[in-house]
């Protein structure tokens, strides 16, 4: 899939900046945690909202489109005859469909903040097909006699470092400061998501130890070395894990037990973790009741909250997708372009989509070829006039 571009490592210098470096690298949160790629995903939320956000985006039908025009009028239908229209809509490369391939330049997007696809040529200089590269082997170069903008992957099919220039690849960028390098969620929010990380880790040792509260020994007597190391062997080996938890304690030597730890229901720790849930959702703008949170949601709102998941989170995501496939494919003032369908998450249930047509249509406001396009649908001829209805006249012409 990888193949060598005129760029090579002579010609090439890095392109970075201290800030930029400092925003990717792994940092340790002020909770005391190392907060990365890999171990952020292990955490329950942030690996919710790669889901969420990664299979919504992948889950709409990718199409190449084609504007044209008709009796002076602007149409817009599928390119189905265009060469490159299954290879989009279905599949990319022969082990990649295109469900997979969009769900990985989402999950690249949303957890690095940056996210590449190889074009696959044919001998012709033709586009035949993609190939989804990882961003974490990927290096941005420049190219030192001419400027452009070139790439370094470090791929193992192709046995160490290759070298693509700007043309072998479709580059998609999210939040970004430079407008050349995107910016990790991950790690612009490392506290964060490390607080809520080393909360889980503090329940798991909770579980881990037995699930009781620690506390203090005391008596009145000086405790032999023999004793201490007896007393601390039958604790370990009889009381910790949580399949001991609960059992009684047995003491000698006037030994006593005091807790002195707060309980974690009354140190309001569930509470807490349900804090840092929403704010990690808060990061990736995800509504809380998709990642099976439904304790502040009802019917009513959950509907208005997808709605505006699908306006405001996932529509940024699939204009960046949309206008890095355009432009990388066909450049700019094009007739084609590729379009993310968006009209199924927005709009109704069929009885009142088609009940809104008909309003439409009757009234005179909408065209039936109109119609057709909000439903995908390629236009008819004789459809593209506006149905004016029979007991309806322009003022001065009743009589005419």
């Amino acid at each position: 899939m990888i193949r060598l571009s005129r760029f090579s490592a002579r010609e090439t210098i890095p392109l970075s900046s201290p800030e930029i470096s400092s925003v990717f690298a792994p940092k340790l949160s002020k909770a005391g945690v190392t907060v990365n790629q890999e171990t952020a995903m292990r955490h329950t939320t942030v690996y919710s909202c790669y889901n969420v956000l990664s299979e919504g985006v992948a889950s709409l039908p990718l199409h190449l489109m084609q504007r044209s025009k008709k009796n002076g009028k602007n149409i817009t239908k599928k390119a189905t005859d265009h060469k490159l229209y299954e290879v989009l809509h279905t599949m990319p490369h022969e082990e990649v469909t295109s469900f997979n391939w969009i769900y990985s330049m989402m999950l690249n997007l949303v957890s690095r903040g940056e996210a590449y696809t190889q074009k696959l040529f044919n001998r012709r200089g033709d586009v035949i097909g993609f190939y989804p590269l990882l961003t974490d082997n990927m290096h941005k170069v420049r190219n030192k006699e001419t400027g452009e903008l070139g790439y370094v992957y470090n791929s193992q099919t192709a046995g160490g470092r290759v070298f693509l220039s700007a043309h072998d690849v479709v580059r998609v960028i999210g939040t970004t400061i430079d407008g050349v390098n995107g910016v990790s969620p991950i790690q612009a929010n490392a506290n964060a998501i490390g607080l809520s990380m080393a909360m889980e880790e503090f329940g798991s040792n909770f579980f881990k130890n037995g699930a009781n509260a620690s506390g203090a020994f005391s008596t009145p007597a000086e405790l032999s070395n023999e004793a201490y190391n007896r007393l601390k062997s039958d604790l370990t080996k009889n009381y910790a894990g949580l399949t001991q938890s609960g059992k009684p304690l047995l003491l000698e030597a006037g030994l006593t037990f005091e807790r002195i730890s707060i309980p974690n229901n009354d140190a309001q720790f569930l509470e807490s973790r349900k804090y840092q849930r929403s704010e990690i959702a808060a990061i990736f703008k995800v509504p809380l009741h998709m990642i099976n949170d439904l304790e502040k949601s009802s019917f009513n709102n959950m509907e208005q909250q997808s709605l505006d998941f699908v306006i405001h989170t996932l529509r940024p995501w699939v204009l960046r997708i949309e206008q890095a496939l355009t432009a990388s494919l066909f450049g700019v003032g094009s007739s084609y372009f590729v379009k993310l369908n968006m009209a199924a998450l927005l709009r109704g249930d069929t009885k009142t989509r088609y009940e809104a047509y008909g309003t439409g249509i009757r009234d005179g406001w909408l065209t039936r070829n109109e119609a057709r396009e909000k439903e995908d649908l390629n236009p008819l001829d004789g459809l593209d006039d506006p149905i004016l209805p029979l007991n309806m006249a322009k003022q001065g012409e009743e009589n005419a």
